[in-house]
């Protein structure tokens, strides 16, 4: 009796029960909205920067998040595509979660398409009239951005570039443990590429190498803040409540350790009961 009163309640808790539901209408909340591409392609895996350029790039995410405070954030990943791993939003603390548990030892395609980013970032700012983006990324291999710089202008996108790769670079040691190469089977040395300091300068925007402290996002977000009108978000519900599923789960867990610890005990009323029988 006593197990199936605790599995009842655990179902009860299960459902959730909640009280105290509001209704809260989220209207007029201003803000600085910037997309942040980060580049994780291939050739992020270089280690000319401790311990390796995206590992490094995803760390500098993770404190321009902290250091944003009015502004809403969205984050973009890419390498031959681009991948939308969070919408814009001011929740930090979900958001870098995400960020944390993105495995950066995954095998992602090699490339860098910039074009894409640009797409993607028009998309979540469509909204709005200032359009920020910021791109963390060693530059890729492209000659000339002349077709990123044309997209951008013609979608009003201001794109900074925090520059993550050295101009010494390094080889790209791959997961199998080979080395990362041509078409030809040679080692390649991938260094920053300085050409896309272009698409940051010819889009209004600004070009930085990255640094061991935290002054190079410091200053894109600045700039940023102090060039961008704020913009008022949407009218937005969101409901507020107060969970209650927890006691409940007490109850169950409480009932299902009585009945537990009293089985023993009926197991061996049972035994003497069926021996006195024989």
């Amino acid at each position: 009796m006593l197990v199936f009163l605790a599995l009842l309640f655990f179902i009860i808790a299960l459902a959730r029960p909640v009280t105290n539901e509001k209704t809260i209408n989220t209207t007029n909340e201003k803000t600085k909205p910037i997309i942040i591409a980060l580049d994780v392609s291939k050739s992020m895996k270089a280690n000319d920067i401790y311990p390796d350029r995206l590992t490094f790039a995803k760390n500098k995410l993770l404190n321009i998040i902290d250091y944003s405070k009015n502004n809403s954030l969205g984050v973009i990943l890419f390498a031959k595509s681009s991948y939308i791993l969070s919408p814009l939003t001011s929740d930090f603390k979900s958001l870098k979660i995400l960020i944390k548990n993105l495995d950066t030892g995954a095998n992602f395609d090699n490339g860098t398409n910039i074009l894409s980013v640009i797409e993607t970032s028009n998309k979540l700012l469509k909204q709005y009239k200032t359009k920020n983006l910021l791109i963390i990324t060693d530059g890729g291999d492209n000659d000339s951005f002349e077709k990123e710089i044309q997209l951008a202008n013609k979608l009003n996108i201001k794109t900074y570039i925090l520059g993550t790769a050295t101009k010494k670079g390094s080889a790209v040691k791959l997961k199998d443990g080979n080395f990362l190469t041509n078409k030809n089977g040679d080692i390649v040395n991938l260094k920053l590429n300085e050409n896309i300091k272009e698409l940051s300068l010819k889009t209004n925007a600004g070009y930085i190498d990255f640094s061991l402290s935290n002054e190079d996002f410091k200053e894109i977000i600045n700039d940023i803040n102090a060039n961008s009108s704020d913009e008022i978000t949407k009218e937005q519900k969101r409901k507020t409540y107060t969970e209650l599923f927890y006691y409940p789960l007490f109850i169950g867990i409480f009932l299902l350790l009585i009945a537990t610890s009293s089985m023993p005990k009926l197991l061996k009323n049972k035994t003497v009961l069926l021996l006195f029988s024989l």
